[in-house]
């Protein structure tokens, strides 16, 4: 079943949270989140996300096949890619803060 994430990965691989940020400039924050945590995984990692959440009518089985993997690795890829992304939709601005307090020790 669906989540929030889901709906927002959705959005932001078929082009529409960039619309939706023109008129709602909450959704910018939402976009960087999304490419911050796409920049900090592996690349086929990042493939796999895009393809699954970029077409609409795939199946998660599909990519599965497509990518010549196990169904529990690549879940496990999808998985770890949205605690990702939900954490820092959360918490993302304490990270920044957190940072910039280590960097200035």
């Amino acid at each position: 079943m669906a989540d929030r994430t889901d709906k927002i990965l959705r959005d932001y691989f078929s082009g529409r949270l960039k619309l939706m940020a023109e008129v709602e400039p909450r959704y910018k924050q939402y976009m960087a989140d999304i490419i911050f945590c796409l920049s900090g995984i592996k690349p086929e990692h990042s493939e796999v996300i895009k393809r699954y959440y970029s077409d609409k009518f795939i199946t998660w089985e599909e990519v599965v096949s497509e990518a010549g993997k196990s169904y529990s690795q690549l879940r496990t890829w999808r998985n770890d890619f949205k605690t990702l992304l939900n954490v820092m939709t959360q918490h993302g601005d304490e990270f920044i803060k957190l940072r910039h307090e280590a960097l200035q020790a």
